[in-house]
């Protein structure tokens, strides 16, 4: 009953850019790890921000290394991006793809002791439907029907063999249907996840094993701590210093953390450093200032000066290697060009340039790459001042449209890179406050949704990857991020998450 049609997204990426080049590394091994495993250990994860929400209709894109830890949503997805059951174990699609029918997990258990069931599924996408950042993602969605306590229908306006992806992430995420009306849901999340929240402070949220979790004995550690360390040097420090087990960090840290006795993992991702304009203004609503800021960024200058060359120098949201990228836009030195930058510029009637003001977040990091951009983009005339703004203020200010451009990670490929199109490049987005749009987009996206095989979806998506680059994109790519953690000694088992899918419940820890 499930296809087996539906395509690893994240794996193909991964193999690809290994190939490519882009970064080599070590992963955590998964076997032979010394001593003995401490089935209640407490796992110290340094985090650079407090979770946005953990109602996933207020989470950020970002926040799923929290939200992964206490929910499950109906389809599951490895940390290397492989499609696989869920909270359903098998699925099919029907009438021309506008149905999907799920077969449920029997016998799983809310951390509120509620019974999971078909109910549990339609309460959770109809409360999806009325509020909240996942309105737009589930547009499609008419109707939702609970056939039996295990087997729920899913019926869509239009084809959407792509929703399979999609309720991988964030909108299939079950809650527990008592919990969905609580105004405390987003400190106090009810899941079925193999942890649940014991404790949300300032900066620190808290997790035990959920002795009722369906597949409990798969979870190695007792417990989880999510500590906030304020920029990428000292959450590294808190690792060597032991008050952390692990962390994610820059390409930059590998030689330091290797040099500490620490293990690396890292797989190249479906996100990418770049520059997100507001088309509302006057200026950057002129494809020719937009092309010019396309031409006067020197992406393979900053992967190698600012990323180790582990951020691949990318004009296109999709990575080497992922179905959706466009091959011919895989070169980036024809693109790279400050006179003709300058041009547009002219062209554009700003022969003398402009000023731009640019948001940034906390984190160093970003800040850094805003500085590199600041001084390029000086030398065709485009004068940038940085304005440093709080997490949740940057969080904030790109949902409600509340800025002039910013610099930021953008998540392209998940739930699926179809909605990167329809958040960014289609009228309505929800991260497109001009309203930005170009004739043939929407049609060619709803090609591209049609099936849940990637190699009939891949022809449609780059053509609209495509005509955007073309006409100048509202999100100006400058390189295509590598994931990279590092892990005390004794603590194995985690995979990079190309995809942005955590599996903390894969942690061992050794004695």
């Amino acid at each position: 009953m499930k296809r087996a049609a539906v395509r690893s997204a994240g794996a193909i990426l991964a193999a690809g850019l290994a190939l490519a080049g882009c970064g080599g590394g070590t992963a955590a091994p998964q076997q032979g790890a010394t001593g003995t495993t401490d089935g209640s250990a407490v796992l110290k994860w340094a985090v650079p921000g407090m979770p946005t929400s953990f109602d996933p209709r207020k989470a950020a894109p970002l926040d799923p290394v929290f939200l992964d830890v206490v929910y499950e949503s109906l389809v599951a997805r490895s940390a290397a991006g492989e499609i696989k059951p869920g909270l359903a174990t098998e699925w099919k699609l029907s009438d021309r793809n506008k149905v999907i029918t799920f077969k449920l997990r029997e016998g799983v258990k809310f951390h509120n002791g509620e019974e999971f069931d078909a109910d549990a599924v339609k309460a959770s996408l109809e409360a999806y439907k009325k509020s909240g950042a996942l309105v737009t993602t589930l547009a499609s969605l008419d109707k939702v029907e609970a056939v039996s306590p295990s087997e729920v229908k899913l019926t869509f306006t239009e084809p959407a063999g792509y929703m399979i992806n999609v309720l991988a992430g964030e909108p299939g995420i079950v809650v527990a249907p008592g919990a969905l009306d609580d105004p405390d849901l987003g400190t106090k999340p009810v899941g079925t996840g193999p942890f649940q929240l014991t404790a949300f402070n300032q900066d620190k949220v808290t997790f035990k094993k959920f002795d009722g979790y369906w597949d409990a004995a798969r979870t190695s550690i007792g417990g989880l701590e999510m500590a906030v360390y304020s920029d990428e040097a000292t959450r590294l420090r808190a690792v060597k210093s032991g008050q952390a087990d692990g962390t994610s960090i820059t390409p930059g840290q590998i030689k330091e953390s290797q040099a500490a006795g620490m293990t690396i993992i890292q797989a190249p991702n479906t996100t990418f450093n770049g520059i997100l304009v507001n088309t509302t203004s006057k200026e950057l609503a002129d494809p020719k200032v937009r092309q010019a800021l396309l031409y006067a960024v020197d992406r393979e200058s900053i992967s190698k000066n600012l990323y180790a060359g582990a951020c691949a120098p990318a004009v296109q949201p999709f990575q080497n290697g992922f179905w959706a990228n466009v091959p011919e836009l895989n070169d980036v030195k024809p693109y790279y060009d400050p006179e003709k930058a300058k041009q547009l510029l002219t062209e554009a009637g700003l022969p003398n340039g402009l000023d731009l003001q640019v948001e940034v977040g906390p984190n160093t990091q970003y800040q850094t790459l805003a500085q590199a951009l600041q001084a390029q983009l000086q030398k065709v005339g485009i004068r940038v001042k940085i304005k440093v703004l709080e997490f949740q203020q940057m969080i904030t200010a790109r949902r409600t449209g509340n800025f002039s451009a910013t610099v930021a990670l953008v998540q392209a490929g998940r739930p699926d890179p179809s909605q990167f199109v329809k958040d960014f490049y289609t009228k309505g987005g929800a991260y497109n406050p001009g309203g930005y749009t170009l004739p043939g987009v929407p049609e060619l996206l709803a090609k591209a949704r049609v099936s849940d095989v990637n190699d009939e979806r891949a022809a449609p998506m780059r053509e609209i990857i495509t005509k955007v680059f073309e006409a100048g994109p509202p999100v100006i790519p400058v390189c295509g991020v590598m994931y990279v953690a590092a892990f005390r000694k004794g603590v194995t088992g985690m995979e990079p998450p190309v995809m942005g899918d955590y599996d903390f419940a894969s942690i061992k820890i050794s004695t």
